[in-house]
């Protein structure tokens, strides 16, 4: 059923329990909003439960791949989680136990787009961890027991890929490598060179069509032949195995399906051999995040699920995982009557953390913005207009900025740095591109188009087409909604609309989380003026197929004046 169908009648879901916090639930409101840009102090470490398989009594394979990420020496990989908040946290298989897990940075609050168990890249028998930062670097570390070294190489520019994978050795030389898919879909190998100093070498075009897959996963060795070896994932939960062929220019043979009804998780992994047989097995995480257990039987196929723990909503993703699920907010602000803003974490689970954090003050009269990954942090940033006074994270960059709506959906340009859109008094829309430092500066504006007065709402927080490039949402006075797809280009950043529901006029306010379901992809939140909320999730589908149909997310919403 198209999305606008559902708009005018009476939802079909069940009552939800997300109910908001009332405002004297919240501490005295703090002088400065710049608190809203960072993440919250933690006074706790909620780790996931786990619920580890037996070990196996058969003897490991000789030929079988070492594992990628074995940090504490005993034969096994262990898992390296992001929370929702942006701390790392390690689970160590040898005493089955979770510990906090620092990676070296020289800014406390930098975040991360992704972290990958790329393996032991300098035969030194330690593993190796690779981060990727909000704006395309590289970073290689050696990864100790409970942290990592200092950054052993870095290189930027892989921003120009919407999923990076690291499979272990799939050309047959025994050093790690990576693949990379591109924003058209195309597949490229970035061959291990067996050296800390260069880890990689230049790019080799492998493969096309890749952009079907909603999940790539480098799930090590399956098979046991001492290949790392693939796994991906269809739109339509088709799960697909790619077997290492030992090949520099051929890496991966013909695929074959292993599986369907994949879908109905949002997030696969590939956590090397669990159970100690020498096959990789995959863990999948549901959408009330829960994670089970699948063990490799051989050929790119698993047994039957088992449970393997819960609370895995409150983590962006694991190392191994399928998807790259950070883009810069995962975070809302929401305005009481009083004026004081109140913070809201999206999960992984469709679901805000409760209760919210006090974010500081609104200023009265403000018009305002959560921009998405403004900055290094890779969280949103607050951005403060004030008569003619621009502010971001509590700093003055412009004393003329004269624009009736602006909107911060990620980065725009494709340099990786996040940037902010605005629209005057004539309807024309400008691109306004940041430079990626903590305290933004935005360059000189660029000229998107005219009559962008035919919109009362534009919103977006990341890719709701399932490219892995930000789109913009745009809602005409008739309830039309059109997605306005991202280019990665300055001078046209945005695709001709397509028009994806109907009927959008009935909500009074429209919210973008980022990604509360987990799945990497955009959702939108949607609030009717008695304080009813609904939930649209991103299906990676194109046309009326965009999003999901609706589900209730909760009442009570409307004690806020403003959502952002």
């Amino acid at each position: 059923m198209a999305v606008g169908a559902l708009v005018t009648a009476p939802s079909s879901a069940a009552e939800q329990h997300r109910i908001p916090g009332s405002a004297s639930a919240l501490p005295a409101a703090g002088p400065e909003p710049e608190s809203a840009s960072g993440p919250a102090p933690r006074s706790d470490r909620q780790y996931p439960s786990v619920v580890l398989p037996g070990r196996t009594t058969e003897p490991a394979r000789l030929a079988a791949a070492k594992p990628r990420h074995d940090v504490d020496g005993d034969g096994l990989s262990d898992m390296i989680v992001m929370e929702y908040d942006q701390s790392t946290g390690v689970y160590l298989s040898s005493i089955s136990a979770w510990s906090d897990y620092t990676i070296y940075k020289t800014d406390p609050e930098a975040s991360f787009k992704d972290l990958l168990p790329v393996g032991d890249v300098g035969g030194t028998a330690k593993p190796e961890l690779l981060t990727l930062s909000f704006d395309g670097v590289l970073t290689l570390y050696e990864a100790g027991l409970k942290s990592t070294s200092a950054p052993l190489w870095s290189g930027g520019g892989w921003q120009k890929y919407n999923r990076l994978v690291a499979t272990g050795d799939i050309t047959g030389d025994h050093h790690p490598d990576l693949l990379a898919r591109d924003h058209a879909g195309d597949l490229w190998l970035h061959p291990g060179t067996g050296a800390v100093s260069k880890p990689f070498n230049s790019r080799v075009k492998v493969g096309s069509g890749w952009g079907i897959y909603d999940q790539i996963v480098g799930a090590s060795d399956v098979d046991g032949d001492g290949l790392g070896d693939v796994l991906t994932r269809t739109l339509t939960g088709e799960l697909w195995f790619h077997k290492g062929a030992g090949s520099a220019t051929a890496p991966l043979k013909v695929r074959v399906k292993v599986g369907t009804g994949w879908n109905t998780y949002n997030v696969i992994s590939g956590p090397d051999d669990v159970d100690g047989d020498g096959l990789s097995d995959l863990v999948a995480r549901n959408r009330d995040g829960l994670q089970y257990f699948y063990k490799s039987i051989g050929g790119g196929k698993f047994a039957a699920p088992t449970y393997y723990g819960s609370g895995w909503e409150r983590n962006k993703f694991m190392v191994g995982a399928g998807t790259t699920q950070l883009y810069g907010k995962a975070q809302n602000l929401m305005t009481q009557t009083n004026n004081t803003l109140a913070k809201y974490y999206a999960l992984a689970n469709g679901d805000y953390l409760s209760p919210p954090t006090n974010a500081g003050t609104e200023t009265p009269g403000s018009r305002n913005t959560y921009a998405t990954g403004l900055n290094s942090h890779n969280h949103a940033s607050y951005v403060q207009n004030i008569g003619s006074d621009l502010y971001i994270r509590g700093q003055k960059v412009s004393t003329t900025w004269n624009y009736t709506l602006m909107v911060g959906p990620g980065d725009l340009t494709g340099d990786g740095k996040g940037d902010l859109l605005s629209r005057d008094s004539a309807g024309v829309l400008w691109l306004h591109p940041g430079d990626g430092a903590l305290y933004t500066k935005l360059g000189t504006r660029i000229k998107v188009s005219s009559g962008w007065n035919a919109y009362n709402a534009l919103v977006g927080a990341g890719d709701y087409s399932g490219d892995g490039r930000p789109d913009l949402l745009a809602r005409d006075t008739s309830g039309r909604l059109f997605l306005y797809k991202g280019t990665g280009t300055s001078t046209a950043p945005f695709a001709a609309p397509e028009q994806v529901a109907t009927g959008w006029n009935v909500y009074d306010m429209l919210v973008v989380p980022g990604d509360i379901d987990g799945d990497s992809k955009g959702d939108v939140l949607a609030r009717l003026p008695n304080g009813v909320m609904y939930l649209y999730t991103s299906t990676g589908n194109a046309g009326t197929a965009t999003f999901a149909a609706r589900v209730k997310f909760g009442t009570g919403w409307n004690i806020y004046k403003n959502m952002i």
